[in-house]
């Protein structure tokens, strides 16, 4: 099959020759091309690996060939779906690839609010003196999701001796019963459309005052509107935040950023060597089983 891969994906391109033998496979960095120009690249394409690349159902529709798109990455809604399932693309995506580095961001960004890392990274620059922060051990985590990352937090929340109460679909808690009573809340659900805003002032009026909300998922999920007010009114005591309502690089008159109540990182939850690497092979070995899955069919014919 002819096989391209139209960006970098964490695995080398003699990783991906070797694993598959007799396959032709084509690598270039289409990052920042044009849809046009990139048609034209790939115009007899198979199979397309990628990792964040935005695939239009303009490239989809015109890709005659197409039938599988290998997306090394945990989230797809960079592909249209929509039209990939009109022709029977097969999508597969890397979900589960930076289930540590996010659970380990969120504990990293849990302490930097409690122990006011930041604030005292500054103050020891300029003469300044300690602040008294918080432990985590003894307090309730609030955890709004319970997939693989969820579940990861939640481990690692006992670890800490924290006591996890979890919202999911199949929780007996409810979501205004987890923002209640946490201590924590830490989001890691997907962004669909009945999540999109989720997150909006009445949950966030009933979080405590000494409460802290936590988003390395997507950044739509909270109405960021929402949460300036109740930070400002005082709500809640702060927030970390991985992802804004855009991917970097924000605008420096963000308001949440202009916070003091706010730690924020530049989308990092995925970035670790480790995570980067494992997208990649998971996306190679979904090539190789769909490989295997189209010469299986066509012996059986």
């Amino acid at each position: 099959m002819k096989i391209y891969y139209i960006e970098p994906t964490g695995v080398s391109i003699e990783e991906v020759t070797a694993a598959l033998p007799g396959q032709e496979v084509v690598e270039l960095d289409s990052r920042g091309w044009s849809d046009e120009k990139l048609i034209s690249a790939v115009a007899d394409a198979e199979i397309l690996a990628l990792t964040n690349r935005p695939i239009s159902a303009r490239v989809i529709e015109a890709l005659p060939n197409l039938k599988m798109i290998a997306v090394a990455f945990a989230g797809i809604d960079h592909v249209d779906q929509e039209a990939a399932e009109k022709r029977k693309i097969l999508i597969e995506n890397a979900g589960g690839y930076a289930n540590t580095a996010v659970a380990e961001l969120v504990f990293g960004l849990m302490i930097s609010l409690t122990r006011n890392i930041p604030r005292n990274n500054q103050a020891i620059r300029s003469g300044g003196t300690t602040n008294t922060g918080s432990e985590l051990r003894g307090k309730t985590i609030g955890i709004i999701g319970h997939g693989a990352i969820g579940r990861e937090v939640e481990r690692l929340a006992i670890a800490f001796g924290m006591k996890p109460l979890i919202f999911d679909r199949n929780a007996q808690t409810t979501l205004e019963e987890v923002f209640s009573e946490s201590d924590f809340v830490s989001l890691h659900v997907p962004l669909f459309p009945e999540t999109r805003g989720m997150v909006a002032l009445d949950l966030l009026r009933r979080m405590k005052p000494t409460s802290f909300l936590i988003n390395c998922a997507r950044g739509p999920i909270v109405n960021s509107e929402a949460l300036k007010t109740a930070l400002d009114e005082g709500m809640l005591a702060g927030a970390a935040l991985d992802v804004l309502d855009t991917e970097p690089p924000i605008a420096a008159d963000c308001p949440l950023l202009q916070s003091a109540k706010v730690i924020a990182t530049p989308h990092i939850g995925f970035n670790t060597r480790e995570a980067l690497q494992a997208k990649g092979r998971i996306a190679l070995d979904h090539i190789v089983e769909f490989l295997g899955q189209q010469e299986s069919h066509s012996s059986q014919l």
